[in-house]
């Protein structure tokens, strides 16, 4: 009786065995059956479960695994895909179409030596494998083995005379050995094959573009379409053949008839669109989008092109509007994220444009627009040390890339490392001999160096690439009047002026020159000559009279050096220079009380003026009265808080007499925005990076501060101290000498002895 039921027990588990085989085999030819028609119909996400599906019942399913890697490569899946066909060589050692798949994977990652081993195993067995013999040939051509890679297409040829592809890859080859007559030859072959498919008539008419032969290639182009007329394709790539060769009319017809043959397609609108905004079309750049739109409304790449569009204009709020839309529809949309990072550091917002950059660098560390714009960034942060990174990983990534390459040269010039900065530009100008700005870094990098001869080149390089540009004679004549080449100075400047008469650096260099040489009557008469020229620009003329105040000074005239200091400070209140020399005069004659008395007085009949507020602020500065200096400087704000003059003075008070460095930054940056290029505003902000610790934002500022100030030995003494605190012993002594030879009892001297007797 046990043994039977024992029986019965085993019988009943062979059966249930036996059903559920039948039902996993049903199951899996069903999940295989159901993966294929999705994969016919397109539907390859579905495609995909199911063939998980069918790998999840038989791991060794070796079709399975095949179709799932096929599917994969229908996604853009390549990694995935390359998983599936690892496991079908796993499975099937010598699975051919799984072997040539793995070797195209390994040619595409530069990974040769496995691609030639897995091409080699199908060529053991199959000898005329036309599709091994292609990727062999291709190994080769990477390889730059021509000959050998010549010798297998022929091959290929001598298997099959019909293959247009071996005829294409033959003919590269001859052009890369230096044979265009043959490589011509192939070609024709090629098309004498199939004088209507396009690819081979393609590359013919590539080809005798390359040689400059242009009326051929255009032969060639209107014939495949004679021969294709209801190709739109065509049409777009005649009308770039046109653009090219600057065309543009047949180029837009060429375009706008692609648009005719194919009007629901929106390449053809698109590429129109980019035609007129090159061309500076802005209405049928805008109209092309809009057509695109109408058939895709929602298509995310075109939003994108429009807002593109609208910033590359300038016309930033129609450009914002349009990433809060896309955005809106798909948050993580890498593109219009990185547009709106590109608008926040556009509109100066730093800190905002990094918190979305950080994040699109760690998902794409390869993504070169994310970290060029990194650098912009901390760039306008002033963290010179952090963009420099990030330009190094841009340049690591596209040596190419020429911007990158300037900014970082930029960097290193403004931070007096001229050997970095001409090494970098040298590079530049190897990619780009006739860039402007290269050649411009350069001849200021070789001046740092002392190399004057090499720099005049270079600044003759300038002028000759652009004659009508005032900066190449402005930058030679800066080269002469430091090297007290005064006569080919002057001649220098006034071209550049000659050149724009609006450019006050060059014309305030002009008077220096004459000044050093003690024509200051001269010097006067160029004043009084240039005033009547810019009468209508008050910032000009103010510069004007603040030189006419110093020449008087020079001529020991002050009352009338007072009042041309005091019309510059009319003309333009913001102007940072006449306070200082209206003060620095009632100082040096003793009357700081009658002037103070006077402000006063002012103030009684009109509390609502800035300038009395801030000349008391800066008398009480000096009298280092800085309580009664900073109540000013706070009421000058109080009635206009954007007073850039008030604004950088209470900076500069709060971060060296009370160590507020935060409140300071902000007053700071109030007087950056009015006055970006101002010296004062640059030593300002130097000065409290300088406090704060951030000694390369330090240097940055003070460098260019004491660029345009190399009079004024504050500057150099805090230059100075910013390379002391970076351990940079030279850049240090010859900043700290320089303040102590112009002005041997500033304040601050005996710090700057001491640091040069440790040095």
């Amino acid at each position: 009786m046990v043994g039977l039921v024992k029986n019965i027990i085993a019988g009943l588990i062979i059966t249930l065995m036996l059903f559920a085989c039948s039902s996993d085999e049903e199951k899996k030819a069903s999940h295989f059956e159901k993966g294929n028609t999705y994969f016919e119909d397109g539907e390859y996400k579905s495609a995909v479960i199911e063939f998980k599906n069918v790998i999840q019942i038989d791991p060794e399913f070796i079709q399975a695994h095949e179709n799932l890697g096929e599917t994969y490569l229908k996604l853009g899946d390549a990694r995935n895909a390359f998983i599936e066909y690892s496991k079908v060589t796993q499975l099937d050692p010598e699975n051919k179409e799984a072997l040539l798949k793995m070797a195209t994977f390994y040619m595409l990652g530069k990974k040769l030596k496995d691609a030639r081993k897995n091409i080699d195993l199908v060529l053991a067995v199959e000898p005329d494998n036309k599709e091994a013999l292609f990727l062999l040939a291709g190994i080769h051509s990477l390889e730059k083995n021509l000959y050998e890679a010549g010798a297998v297409y022929k091959k290929i040829l001598e298997i099959d005379n019909n293959q247009v592809n071996a005829y294409l890859g033959l003919s590269r080859v001859m052009l890369g050995q230096g044979n265009p007559a043959e490589a011509e030859a192939m070609l024709k072959k090629a098309v004498k094959l199939n004088p209507k498919e396009i690819k081979p008539n393609l590359a013919l008419a590539y080809f005798y573009a390359s040689q400059k032969a242009f009326q051929k290639a255009e032969t060639c182009l209107t014939q495949t379409i004679e021969l294709n007329p209801e190709n739109a394709e065509l049409h777009i790539i005649l009308g770039n053949f046109y653009f090219r060769l600057k065309k543009q009319p047949l180029a837009e017809k060429a375009y706008l008839k692609a648009i005719e043959l194919d009007p629901q397609n929106i390449k053809p609108y698109m590429v129109a669109a980019g035609f007129y905004s090159i061309t500076g079309n802005y209405e049928k750049t805008l109209s092309m989008y809009n057509k695109a739109l109408e058939i895709k409304p929602d298509d995310i790449r075109i939003l994108d092109m429009m807002a593109r569009f609208y910033y590359k204009n300038k016309k930033i709020e129609e450009a914002e509007t349009y990433v809060a839309d896309i955005l809106k529809k798909r948050p993580d949309y890498f593109p219009t994220r990185l547009l709106k990072a590109e608008i926040y550091t556009l509109k100066g917002n730093f800190n905002e444009a990094l918190g979305i950059l950080d994040q699109l660098a760690q998902e794409e560390p390869r993504s070169i627009q994310a970290h060029y714009f990194k650098g912009v960034a901390h760039l306008g942060k002033g963290d010179s040390n952090i963009a420099r990174s990030s330009f190094a990983k841009v340049i690591e990534l596209n040596p190419k890339h020429i911007k990158a390459r300037l900014l970082l040269a930029d960097i290193y010039l403004r931070e007096r490392e001229f050997k970095l900065a001409e090494k970098e530009i040298k590079v530049a100008l190897e990619l780009v001999p006739s860039n402007f700005q290269a050649r411009l870094i350069e001849g200021n990098a070789l001046m740092g160096l002392g190399k004057a001869k090499d720099a005049e080149a270079s600044f003759n390089a300038l002028i000759k690439l652009e004659p009508k540009n005032p900066v190449g004679y402005f930058r030679l004549g800066m080269l002469q009047r430091i090297s007290k080449q005064y006569k080919p100075a002057l001649a220098n400047f006034n071209k550049a002026l000659d050149l724009n008469p609006k450019l006050m650096d060059v014309f305030t260099n002009i008077i220096l020159v004459q000044a050093a040489q003690k024509k200051y009557n001269k010097a006067l008469a160029l004043c009084d000559n240039h005033l009547e020229k810019l009468k209508d620009i008050p910032k000009a003329t103010s510069i004007i009279y603040n030189l006419k105040g110093r020449l008087y000074l020079s001529l020991k005239e002050k009352t009338r050096a007072q009042k041309a200091f005091e019309t510059a400070i009319e003309q333009n209140p913001d102007f940072l220079r006449p306070y200082y020399a209206l003060a620095g005069i009632y100082l040096r004659d003793k009357k700081e009380d009658q002037a103070i008395a006077q402000y006063q007085a002012i103030l009684e009949k009109n509390a609502k003026l800035v300038g009395p507020h801030m000349l008391l602020g800066i008398i009480y500065d000096q009298q280092k009265q800085f309580e009664k200096s900073e109540k000013h400087y706070r009421q000058a704000l109080g009635i206009n808080p954007k007073f850039a003059p008030a604004a950088n003075n209470l900076a500069y008070l709060l971060s060296t007499q009370k160590e507020e460095f935060d409140e300071a930054l902000i007053f700071a940056r109030v007087a950056k925005e009015k006055l970006p290029k101002d010296a004062s505003v640059m030593d300002t902000i130097g000065w409290i990076y300088y406090k704060k610790g951030l000694y390369d934002s330090a240097i940055s500022e003070f460098t260019e501060s004491v660029a345009k100030l190399p009079g004024n030995p504050i500057i150099h003494y805090h230059l100075g101290l910013a390379y002391y605190k970076k351990d940079k012993k030279t850049p240090a002594k010859t900043a700290l000498k320089k303040a102590l030879d112009i002005d041997s009892d500033f304040e601050g001297a005996d710090l700057a002895r001491k640091i040069l007797a440790e040095l």
